[in-house]
Order: C-alpha cells, then sequence, then structure tokens
C-alpha cells in the first residue's frame, strides 16, 4: 500500500500536466487538418505546447535529480517523462509536416487516424490521472487495456489507408505525401500505446 507524501505529488501532478499538454495538441492537429488554408495559427500553437511540454520534462528530470527518495524508481520516472515527451514531439512533427508538403486536402483514413489520435491521447491523459493511486486504482489496468484497444483499431485504418493509397495512386507525389502523413500519425498512435505500456510495467511493479 502507498502513502505518498504530498511532496511526491509534484511528480504526478507534472506527468498530468504533460499528459494534458500532449492531449490539446492532438487536438489542435485535427483543427489543423481542418483549416488547411491557413495552418500557420494552429502550427504556431503546437509549437508552444511542444515548448510547454520540454519545460515540463525539463522539470521532471531536475526534480528528480534533487529528491533523495523518489515515490517511484527514477528509471520509471524518466521512462514515463520521457514517454510523454515523445507523444507531444511527435505529433508537432506532424503537424510540421502537414505544412512543410503544403497539404490542401487529405484522406478520410487521415482524418480517421487523426480522430484515433485524439481518442488515445484522451485516454492516456486518465491513465495517467490514476497513476497516483497506483495498487488502489481499479481502473488503470482497465484504461491502458483500452488504450491497446484504440491503438490496434488505428492499425487496422492505417493499413487499409496504405493499401487504398498503392491501390489507387494519383500521382507519385501525393502518394509520398499521405504515405509519411500516416506513418508519422501511426507513430504517435504507437507512442501512446508504449507510454500506456511503460505505466503497465510500474503497475505490475508496485501492485
Amino acid at each position: 500500500m502507498f502513502n505518498f507524501k504530498p511532496k511526491d505529488n509534484v511528480f504526478f501532478e507534472l506527468f498530468s500536466k504533460g499528459a494534458e499538454i500532449f492531449n490539446t495538441s492532438a487536438k489542435e492537429l485535427k483543427l489543423l487538418i481542418n483549416e488547411l488554408d491557413n495552418p500557420g495559427v494552429r502550427l504556431d500553437k503546437l509549437t508552444q505546447l511542444e515548448h510547454e511540454g520540454d519545460l515540463v520534462t525539463h522539470e521532471l528530470i531536475e526534480y528528480t535529480k534533487k529528491m533523495f527518495i523518489t515515490p517511484l524508481d527514477r528509471e520509471d520516472i524518466f521512462n514515463i517523462t520521457k514517454g510523454i515527451d515523445n507523444i507531444t514531439d511527435g505529433i508537432e512533427s506532424t503537424a510540421h509536416l502537414v505544412y512543410m508538403y503544403n497539404l490542401t486536402s487529405v484522406t478520410p483514413e487521415a482524418v480517421e487516424l487523426i480522430d484515433k489520435l485524439v481518442d488515445v491521447t484522451t485516454e492516456l491523459v486518465h491513465v495517467i490521472s490514476e497513476l497516483k493511486h497506483l495498487s488502489k486504482s481499479t481502473l488503470l489496468v482497465e484504461k491502458i487495456i483500452y488504450v491497446n484497444t484504440l491503438e490496434n483499431e488505428a492499425d487496422l485504418i492505417y493499413r487499409k489507408a496504405m493499401r487504398n493509397l498503392f491501390e489507387n495512386p494519383k500521382d507519385l507525389l501525393s502518394v509520398m505525401k499521405l504515405k509519411d502523413l500516416y506513418h508519422h500519425l501511426e507513430d504517435s498512435i504507437d507512442a501512446c500505446e508504449k507510454l500506456a505500456n511503460e505505466i503497465r510495467g510500474v503497475v505490475m511493479k508496485y501492485a
């Protein structure tokens, strides 16, 4: 049974802050896709969010260095911190790809993948908010399993999208652009599942 001290809550508050950032980033990416004729504002917002995420990462690392005793193993804290940062970075990278490729439209499959990214990051917010309860939580594993389910659904969409892309190619440039977009979106969703699995390992360790 864990009885975290108030100062330990700083870790979990920062984890949650990082999760809120990547969830907001996913929603901003969806808005960007809906506003392809004027992506600048959303891109600026996503860049700002990525910077805020970096500050959270830095704060977590510095706080871990200062604490003599941490609520979780330092390696676990680092892996969760890195996982959160990777998701935010991946989403921002996808937004920049959309901008650099000057995409003026996307396929229904791309929209489906972005919707899944929003869903999976939203669920991860709940997972991370439960982390502070650790062994007392009755929801953590259930929510992690749901993240895995969402990732599996995204895989099916990705495979369908890639098949359609090569089955009915319009032109080589369009194929290249969409292929990279699909790949970036899948990578971001995979990063979410990787973080969920990392947290599941922590739950098993401290159960």
